[in-house]
């Protein structure tokens, strides 16, 4: 408070109490007025910061009541160097890394960085864009991922969140969603305090990608933020001890308190599938042997594709070397191009294409995310007598044509390559690709005879009690062996929908395709089908066409007449389900919710529906290759370049459907091949890869939200 707030607050306060003690009269009390005034100018320095708080609220008060300086607050950098010998510094010792120091005469002080306007009103504007987002595939999360922010935010005050940004595209969402979530934190105390710019660090090395490096910089300029670079040879470990054991604001450092440093959180990018993530939680407790912090993980239940919808849906700056194929970005010496992204450009020697250049699809273009690490290279010990040096080992890296990762080639940047001229002697060994489903994938012609696998989930506690054998296990694993579908896992949970969901999860992460078995009737245990939706993010929503066919098959086919409260649960289903009549229009539906099949427990229903399903997979894995292309245009924008490749590969079926309500996808576009007496499925399969090239490649940039290896029309409208 100035010194005018002072006065007053001293004044009242010693007058009241002498009026209260009844000690003096009333109109005496003028003369302490005068006489409090003079002590408030004598004693001001030495009894400020006296009036009782919070811990939090002195913390951050702190921050808005240091000395003014002549030096303006927009001259603090938004980029600062630690050096190595920080640690050694008495000076960082006493005060948080991030505050800037004022040379004040003899007496330097401490200063936090305010946030620009600009960048305060764009963050808002986001903040604002996000929580109106309706996209079904991408809000949940984005909703989850917020208030798991505004928690951190609340519990522990803007200068106490820091966040970890590297330039990948996992940081680039937590910072969007950080900074968004930064000024909301603000906007909601009704704009009382002046907003501090959020704070980030970044760990310099030698062996970073320039444009990394370039990415970050211009992001920590473009947003106003204070970052903190540690300088290369700070490992990990001391660069975030240096910071958690020195967070003391000015005037509560640990020479004079004596007191614990105030406590961080760390917001990080880390997600489920990466190799790092454990058992960790939204909030989890930094691991023993590191310093003392909360690490805040906003997207840990985030899949590849949510992280690349998100950056596309709202047009937000990433790294461009994800736009050249890279899906994982390492070091310059241990990251390559995503194999499973290297474009066609082979067909038969007499034919052309415009799709000729020998190149990688975007990163967002990768739809078997399980290969998002596969342009990341194995760490190898040092041979014995490589003397390369740095430079060397950065010369070859650039100028190395063939990926160290893989077999495929990978020809220079700037290179082409004809269609016409292209030999067999380029195309990749197929037997040493994984890869089945990724858009342009070089993986030559026999992915298209790889089939996926199947995990089979059997529900209920009666199976787990020994109160009931249990035979749809044998049943689906005789079914699919007869279709020669592989079952790849199986296992029996209780009827819990803790249970189920965690299975469900876990089980994504090994198999293709789950079938589900039991907990499917209108009982109050029955909770598969909500589990399944709850797994998903997909609400559960009142289904018409099942709502029908329960009147048909319950209700004698009168239509007039009112569900049961039963019938009403049966009819409620995820929004991502799909009927499908795998057995004739007669008989009823399997449902299936994206990659999953739920079928009922009893055996001789479930034992029906399996093989139903078993034929279908079979059938659907043995199909040539399809495509469905989410746009966010309308389809009017592509009529002209749709005719054009329709008109130029006349062995694929197109489909084009427009998206009237939906409140992010306005178009989305089919491709299947079709096979003739003239190409068989393999030679199908890459004529389907070379059109949906011509395709993507002829579509205004930025209209393709997503690339999915599936026809499947269901959308949350």
């Amino acid at each position: 408070m100035n010194l005018f707030q002072k006065y007053i607050f001293y004044s009242m306060l010693l007058s009241v109490t002498i009026i209260t003690l009844k000690k003096i009269s009333f109109p005496t009390c003028y003369l302490f007025l005068f006489s409090t005034f003079l002590t408030t100018l004598l004693c001001t320095p030495f009894i400020d910061g006296f009036t009782p708080q919070s811990i939090h609220t002195r913390y951050t008060r702190t921050f808005q009541t240091l000395q003014v300086s002549d030096i303006q607050m927009d001259s603090f950098p938004n980029w600062r160097q630690l050096p190595r010998d920080a640690k050694d510094d008495d000076e960082l010792k006493s005060v948080s890394p991030f505050l800037h120091k004022m040379e004040n005469g003899e007496t330097p002080t401490f200063e936090s960085a305010k946030w620009s306007q600009e960048a305060y009103l764009s963050s808002l504007e986001l903040y604002k864009k996000l929580m109106e987002c309706e996209d079904s595939y991408i809000y949940p999360f984005i909703q989850d991922a917020l208030h798991s922010l505004h928690h951190a935010y609340r519990l522990y005050g803007p200068e106490n969140i820091i966040g970890s940004f590297n330039g990948g595209k996992d940081a680039a969402v937590i910072l969007e969603l950080m900074r968004a979530a930064h000024a909301n934190y603000y906007q909601s105390l009704g704009n009382t305090m002046e907003p501090i710019r959020p704070r980030v660090i970044y760990f310099n090395n030698e062996l970073e990608f320039p444009q990394v490096y370039d990415f970050v910089k211009c992001t920590v300029e473009r947003y106003d933020l204070d970052m903190i670079a540690f300088e290369e040879g700070i490992s990990f470990v001391e660069g975030l001890t240096l910071l958690v054991e020195n967070n003391y604001p000015p005037q509560m450092d640990a020479h004079t308190h004596k007191s614990m440093p105030f406590p961080l959180g760390f917001v990080l990018g880390t997600r489920t599938s990466d190799p790092n993530a454990g058992k960790q939680a939204t909030f989890a407790p930094s691991s023993s042997y590191m310093p003392s912090f909360m690490r805040v993980n906003p997207v840990l239940q985030w899949t590849y594709g949510n992280i690349w919808h998100f950056l596309r849906q709202f047009k937000l700056p990433y790294c461009s070397l994800y736009d050249e194929g890279y899906t994982s970005l390492g070091n310059i010496n241990d990251t390559f191009p995503c194999p499973s992204l290297k474009k066609i450009a082979w067909i038969e020697s007499n034919e052309s294409s415009s799709s000729s250049s020998s190149s990688y699809w975007p990163a967002y273009m990768l739809k078997d995310w399980s290969q998002e690490r596969a342009g990341r290279a194995k760490k190898e010990k040092k041979k014995k007598g490589d003397s390369n040096s740095l430079d060397e080992k950065k010369t070859e890296r650039y100028n190395d044509n063939l990926s160290q990762c893989s077999t495929v080639v990978s020809l220079p940047k700037h290179s082409t390559s004809s269609v016409g001229n292209r030999t067999t002697d380029n195309m990749p060994d197929s037997k040493n690709s994984d890869d089945v489903s990724s858009v342009g994938s070089d993986d030559s012609l026999s992915n298209f005879q790889t089939q996926r696998t199947v995990g089979v989930i059997i529900i209920g506690d009666e199976i787990l009690k020994g109160l009931t054998p249990d035979t749809n296990l044998n049943i689906a694993a005789s079914a699919l062996r007869d279709c020669n579908v592989p079952l790849a896992r199986a296992s029996i949970v209780s009827d819990s929908m803790d249970k189920i969901i965690a299975e469900i999860k876990e089980m994504e992460k090994q198999v293709d395709v789950i079938i589900t078995s039991g907990g499917v009737g209108p009982t109050h245990d029955d909770v598969t089908i909500r589990s399944v939706a709850e797994a998903l993010k997909c609400e559960m929503t009142f289904n018409q066409e099942m709502a029908h066919i329960l009147r048909i098959k319950m209700n004698g086919g009168d239509m007039n007449k009112q569900l049961t409260d039963a019938q009403m649960k049966m009819a409620t289903i995820p929004s991502c389900s799909k009927l499908r009549y795998l057995s004739g229009e007669d008989e009823w539906p399997v449902l299936q919710c994206r990659n999953i099949f739920i079928l009922p427990g009893v055996p001789q229903f479930f034992e029906k529906k399996v093989k139903s399903v078993a034929e279908f997979l079979a059938t659907e894995l043995e199909r040539t290759i399809v495509f469905k292309v989410v746009l966010s245009i309308d389809e009017n924008s592509i009529v002209p370049i749709l005719n054009n490749v329709v008109k130029n590969h006349p062995n694929v079926t197109f489909g084009s459907y427009p998206f009237i309500n939906h409140p992010d996808v306005k178009t989305v576009v089919t491709l299947e091949g079709n096979q003739s007496s003239d190409y068989d499925k393999d030679s199908t399969g890459i004529h389907v890869r070379v059109a949906l090239s011509d395709l993507v490649n002829g579509l205004p940039p930025g209209s393709v939200l997503r690339v999915e290896n599936n026809n499947d029309l269901t959308f949350s409208e």
